[in-house]
C-alpha cells in the first residue's frame, strides 16, 4: 500500500517542523511553571544482594543503582538566575531471570533549588526522601524480603542545558535506609545501609 508511505513521509515532516518549537520552548517560555520528565542511570551504595547466571555471570544489587524514572515541576521566571524544582520518582534496581528475580525499589521526593553559573551551566542542592523502600526476591534469587525505613538525604547536582528545553545532569545524593535483620538470639537488629549514589541524567522541561 501506498497509504502507509505517505502518512510516515507526512508524520517525518511534521515532526521536522514541531522540533525547532520544543527545543526553544521550555525554560524560556513566559510561563514560570514547566512541567518536567527525566531519566537518571546511578551507581552506588551498599550490595544488597547477588545473584548467579547459570552461563557464570553474576549480577549485584546495590541501594544506590539503577534506574530513576520521575516527573514534577520547576518554578523558573523567564530570565531569573535561580530556580525550584520539585519531583517524585521511581527508582529501582532490578536482576531477573526465568527463574527469579530481586528488585530494590523506591519512589524518592525530590526538592532542589538552582542557580545558573552562566546561561547555559547551572548547580543545585536539594533535600530527598526515598518513600516505600524495598526489597523483594522470589525464585531461584530469593533471599529474603525486607521494607527499608529511608532517612532524609541530600543531593548536589550540575546541569547542562544543551536547549532551553533539555538538560543533561551530573548528580549525587547522600542518603542511607534501616532495616532490621534477625540477630544470633533472635531479636532483630537496626541495621544502616548506605544507599548515596552518583548519576547521569536527562530533563526534559516544558
Amino acid at each position: 500500500m501506498k497509504l502507509f508511505p505517505a502518512l510516515t513521509a507526512l508524520t517525518a515532516l511534521a515532526a521536522a517542523a514541531l522540533v525547532p518549537t520544543l527545543a526553544y520552548a521550555g525554560l524560556d517560555s513566559d510561563n514560570p511553571l514547566h512541567p518536567l520528565v527525566g531519566i537518571a542511570i546511578t551507581d552506588g551504595g551498599d550490595k544488597l544482594a547477588s545473584i548467579e547466571y547459570t552461563n557464570g555471570g553474576s549480577r549485584n544489587i546495590t541501594a544506590g543503582g539503577l534506574v530513576q524514572l520521575y516527573g514534577g515541576v520547576e518554578y523558573h521566571e523567564k530570565g531569573a538566575p535561580w530556580a525550584v524544582q520539585g519531583t517524585l520518582g521511581y527508582h529501582f534496581d532490578n536482576t531477573s531471570a526465568e527463574n527469579g528475580n530481586q528488585r530494590f525499589q523506591r519512589f524518592p521526593i525530590e526538592g532542589i533549588v538552582l542557580f545558573n553559573a552562566t546561561r547555559k551551566f547551572r548547580m543545585g542542592i536539594g533535600a530527598r526522601y526515598a518513600m516505600a523502600a524495598k526489597f523483594t526476591s522470589n525464585g531461584a534469587g530469593y533471599v529474603g524480603n525486607a521494607d527499608f525505613k529511608s532517612q532524609l538525604g541530600g543531593l548536589v547536582m550540575a546541569e547542562w542545558l544543551i536547549t532551553p528545553s533539555m538538560g543533561l545532569q551530573l548528580r549525587y545524593v547522600s542518603e542511607k535506609y534501616k532495616v532490621d535483620a534477625p540477630s544470633a538470639n533472635g531479636a532483630s537488629d537496626h541495621l544502616t545501609v548506605d544507599g548515596s549514589h552518583g548519576g547521569l541524567g536527562f530533563n526534559y522541561y516544558f
